[in-house]
């Protein structure tokens, strides 16, 4: 999710969620890995890691840094926003341990406050099967189930 540094709402975020900007991730992108790497379910945890590490550096995909009332980090988040034929605009977090996740709920009035700001019409996370019921109860609806077929190089 992209958000302006526009005053208002990113000072409020900024208490316990951060988003950062590419340089601020650059710089905290070892101590948000450690935190990503729980999340990550593909089966090369370290390619995945590093195509998601260019999406932030690159500024298509946005890093959030979720920290408590004394600064401590307690999780990070990646998002990015894309549209569906320039008329439905989506914000996914699609990398977020349980801990994070629950964090990010706990701010849903700001983050349905930022997405009105950015015309973004759904907010979209991709996660565990169990994060339905942690959900839930914020408005969040199932979808879809999404399969996924590894392609070796090889044939077999």
């Amino acid at each position: 999710m992209a958000m302006a540094a526009n005053g208002g709402t990113r000072a409020m975020l900024d208490t316990h969620i951060q988003e950062l900007t590419q340089v601020e991730a650059m710089g905290k992108w070892n101590e948000a890995e450690s935190y990503l790497r729980l999340a990550v379910t593909d089966d090369d945890p370290e390619n995945y890691l590093r195509t998601v590490q260019s999406f932030v550096f690159s500024g298509i995909h946005t890093l959030w840094r979720l920290s408590d009332d004394q600064n401590k980090t307690t999780g990070y988040a990646v998002t990015a926003i894309y549209t569906n034929n320039g008329i439905v605009s989506v914000a996914q977090i699609y990398l977020a341990t349980t801990e994070a996740l629950k964090n990010l709920m706990e701010h849903m009035d700001l983050l349905h406050s930022w997405a009105i700001q950015h015309k973004v019409n759904y907010l979209e996370i991709l996660g565990r099967k169990g994060w339905e019921k942690v959900l839930r109860p914020y408005g969040f609806t199932h979808n879809h189930t999404s399969l996924l077929k590894r392609i070796d190089q090889e044939l077999h």
